[in-house]
């Protein structure tokens, strides 16, 4: 089998538009067409600068370690070798911004007790601290919080999905920020109690009621909404709340228990449901973080068979590398 020859890659950019550029005391130079480096080729020192190119690659990208070896030249086994090193590590940085922030909080499992919590700055696109947790536990979230604020971040507005005890950390650490609760989260658990398709009356007009919150933009329309939203409960409240009675263990139990349950969730929700109008800037949802968390799963899935020492190491490179292209804008 012929011997695959590896092609010059520049030390400086990571390009593959490399031109021979004279010699050099014997030795030929080379010349990168897109940043314009010339270098000469010393092989331990080029792979090293080459190494954490083909690892980002890796962790952004669909590619296999087998796939990166076809295109960098170098063996899978080596690949293997300089990868595991990084994950055996993990990446650390901070942000240093005076610019006031839209902080959104979410959390996602991606095993049966690994939970990943992310605080994503919005406005900037970047995450400025994350949290490995088996359970999304209140003193946990107040101390991530409190850390943000000792920071010196300026937290202006706050968007979180419907889990109590991100509330209530919330709640504690920033009591004076306006709080946001995300519409979708909303609109999903209401949806999942009554389902798309209910059978009474009341109930499809409760689910009308509950979709039309996304085509809520401005104060007018906020004030409409809360106009349909008050009807309803005046004229529904009574058949929502009534109870019967249990033949043969004599004890009460809501008739309609599945739409009690929606209607008390969205009613809880009501304090911070329109905070985004008040307040312009401030995200309607969580959906950023949920499509962020999107991407990392795609990217465990395309990488499946990672030890799981190393998961929450990938998953930290992977945020890492995400936030490096903030940076470089």
């Amino acid at each position: 089998m012929p011997k695959i020859r590896r092609r010059q890659r520049c030390p400086r950019c990571g390009s593959l538009s490399i031109i021979r550029w004279g010699f050099r005391e014997g030795r030929q130079r080379y010349k990168c067409q897109d940043c314009g480096t010339s270098f000469v080729k010393h092989k331990e020192c080029v792979s090293k600068s080459n190494r954490l190119i083909w690892f980002r690659k890796w962790v952004l990208g669909k590619q296999s370690i087998e796939d990166i070896g076809y295109d960098s030249g170098y063996s899978s086994r080596q690949l293997h070798r300089w990868f595991d090193e990084y994950l055996d590590a993990s990446p650390t940085w901070i942000i240093n911004t005076s610019c006031p922030i839209y902080l959104l909080i979410d959390g996602t499992y991606y095993s049966d007790d690994h939970c990943l919590i992310v605080y994503r700055a919005e406005n900037l696109k970047r995450t400025i601290f994350y949290r490995f947790t088996r359970l999304e536990d209140d003193d946990e979230i107040a101390s991530d919080l409190l850390y943000i604020r000792d920071m010196g971040y300026d937290v202006i507005g706050i968007t979180t999905d419907g889990g109590d005890n991100i509330i209530r950390a919330v709640q504690y650490v920033f009591p004076h920020v306006p709080r946001q609760r995300c519409v979708v989260h909303v609109q999903r658990e209401c949806l999942n109690s009554i389902t798309q398709h209910p059978r009474s009356t009341e109930a499809k007009l409760f689910r009308n009621l509950v979709q039309q919150l996304s085509i809520v933009y401005t104060i007018n329309d906020k004030l409409w909404w809360m106009k349909q939203y008050s009807r309803w409960v005046e004229d529904n409240l009574e058949y929502v709340l009534e109870k019967g009675i249990n033949p043969y263990t004599k004890q009460e139990y809501y008739v309609r228990n599945d739409l009690r349950k929606a209607y008390i969730h969205l009613k809880r929700a009501l304090p911070n449901l329109f905070t985004y109008i008040d307040h312009p800037g401030v995200p309607k949802t969580t959906n950023a973080l949920e499509a962020f968390f999107g991407h990392i799963k795609d990217q465990l899935r395309s990488h499946r068979g990672l030890a799981e020492s190393r998961v929450d190491n990938f998953i930290k490179w992977f945020l890492f590398f995400n936030d490096e292209k903030k940076r470089k804008l």
